[in-house]
C-alpha cells in the first residue's frame, strides 16, 4: 500500500497524528521540501510525533518517509488519466497534481480534435477562403477570444478577416454577408442561441459557412457548408470552465492560419517579417 493511501487511511492515529497526516496531505510536494524540524513547527508538533507516526505507517523515520513519499508522487502523476474534461480537478488535490491534469488534459484534448481532422476538410476550408470577397468570423463568449486571436495572426500577413468588436454586434455584421463571402463560425454546442441567429442570416443571404464545432449534427452543424469537428469532451451546462474545448477550437484556428500561410508560403512570409521588422523599428 502507498504512503499516501495509509496516511488518508489514518489506521490506528491518535488526533495528532490524524492532523499531521492531513497537514501533509495537503501539502505534499512541499513536505519534500522540508525538515523535520519545519514540519514539526508548521504542524504545532514535535519531532517525535513524525518519528512515531513514520514509523506507524512502516517506515523507518522521516527521511526514509520523503524518499517513499517522492516516490508515491511520481506514480500519481504517471498513472493521471482520463481527466474528467468538465471538472478537472479536486480541492484534494496538490498544485502539482493540478498542473498534471491540465498538461494531460491539453494533450488529449490536441489529439483527439487532429485525430478528427482529414486533409479534404482542410483544403476544401482553405478553398473556401481563398475564393471569398470577404472572410468574417462569429463567435460568442469565451471563444470570442481565440477569434480575435485568429484575426490578429491573419491580420499580420494581410488576410483581412472581420470580427466584430463587440461580441453582441455581431448579427449587424452577419447582416452585411452575401453569397461571393465567407463566414467562420464557432460554437462549441452548435446550439448557441445568438450564434444560430447570425448563422439563419448568413445563410439567408448564401453566404458560405465553415462551422467549427464538437456537434456537427446540430442546429448550426446540419446548415454549415463545412463544419470542422472538435471533441466531445465537455457538457453543454455545468463544468468549472471551457478548458479542452477552448484549446481544440485555438488549435483549429491555428491549423487553418498555417495552411492559408502555407497556400503562398513565400508573399506571406515576407509580409510577416516585414510586420515584426517594423515592429521592432518602432520601438527602439
Amino acid at each position: 500500500m502507498s504512503i499516501i493511501k495509509k496516511l488518508e487511511e489514518q489506521t490506528n492515529f491518535n488526533s495528532s497524528e490524524i492532523e499531521l497526516a492531513n497537514y501533509i496531505l495537503k501539502n505534499k510536494e512541499k513536505i519534500l521540501e522540508m525538515s523535520v524540524q519545519e514540519l514539526a513547527q508548521n504542524t504545532y508538533t514535535s519531532t517525535s510525533t513524525i518519528v512515531r507516526l513514520c514509523r506507524k505507517i512502516g517506515l523507518k523515520g522521516y527521511k526514509h518517509f520523503k524518499i517513499k513519499l517522492s516516490a508515491d508522487l511520481q506514480k500519481v502523476y504517471e498513472n493521471i488519466s482520463d481527466i474528467d474534461a468538465n471538472f478537472p480537478f479536486t480541492d484534494d488535490d496538490s498544485y502539482m497534481e493540478i498542473s498534471k491534469k491540465i498538461y494531460e488534459l491539453t494533450n488529449e484534448s490536441l489529439y483527439q480534435t487532429y485525430q478528427l481532422f482529414s486533409s479534404e476538410l482542410i483544403e476544401e476550408s482553405i478553398q473556401m477562403m481563398q475564393n471569398a470577397n470577404r472572410i468574417g468570423i462569429f463567435a460568442d463568449g469565451d471563444t470570442h477570444i481565440r477569434a480575435l486571436g485568429f484575426q490578429n495572426r491573419m491580420m499580420k500577413i494581410n488576410a483581412n478577416i472581420l470580427l466584430s468588436p463587440i461580441p453582441n454586434e455581431s448579427t449587424q455584421l452577419a447582416l452585411t454577408f452575401g453569397e461571393e463571402d465567407c463566414a467562420i463560425v464557432i460554437s462549441y454546442s452548435g446550439e448557441n442561441k445568438n450564434t444560430l441567429r447570425m448563422v439563419e442570416i448568413l445563410k439567408n443571404n448564401n453566404c458560405k459557412m465553415i462551422t467549427i464545432s464538437a456537434h456537427p449534427d446540430s442546429h448550426i452543424g446540419k446548415i454549415s457548408d463545412i463544419v470542422l469537428p472538435l471533441p466531445r469532451k465537455e457538457s453543454q451546462s455545468i463544468k468549472f470552465s471551457t478548458f479542452a474545448s477552448q484549446v481544440a477550437i485555438e488549435y483549429v484556428l491555428n491549423v487553418l492560419y498555417s495552411c492559408w500561410f502555407v497556400a503562398d508560403y513565400d508573399k506571406n512570409q515576407k509580409t510577416r517579417i516585414k510586420a515584426e521588422t517594423t515592429l521592432l523599428d518602432t520601438r527602439y
